[in-house]
């Protein structure tokens, strides 16, 4: 169990690196100077995020709870966990108006991970499915 804990907060951060990457290289194409202590601050930020989604992949694999409710668990701890640390790495002002706009986008983009991995989770089993019935 503490390995799979482990192969997965450093999923997180692969992941979390990506992204970061990504803003990164947008900073370098404008030239902008950003102070070493404010990307690690960022760094860390989104590594701590990274961190906490492939841990709490876990969710989606207790049975006792229905799929409904493990939604509902990953979704009220996800966020929980990245509003206060955007807010206070400013990545989103402490505006109601920004606060809201973040909400927005974080539940599109929630939205858009979940339906792709329900998605695949679902063809991969029609898939099982297939198999077995051939095998028959």
């Amino acid at each position: 169990m503490v390995i799979e804990v482990i192969k997965r907060v450093m999923l997180g951060f692969g992941f979390s690196a990506i992204i970061l990457f990504g803003v990164l290289t947008g900073l370098m194409l404008k030239d902008a100077v950003v102070p070493a202590k404010l990307l690690w601050g960022n760094l860390s930020a989104s590594m701590i995020i990274g961190a906490y989604f492939g841990v709490a992949s876990f969710i989606f694999e207790y049975d006792r709870w229905s799929p409904l409710k493990q939604l509902t668990v990953h979704f009220l701890l996800s966020i929980a966990l990245y509003f206060p640390i955007s807010i206070m790495m400013n990545w989103i002002p402490l505006q109601p108006l920004s606060i809201a706009l973040g909400l927005i986008m974080f539940i599109v983009i929630y939205s858009i991970f979940w339906s792709g991995f329900r998605y695949y989770f679902k063809k991969q089993a029609e898939a099982l499915n297939a198999s077995v019935r051939r095998g028959r």
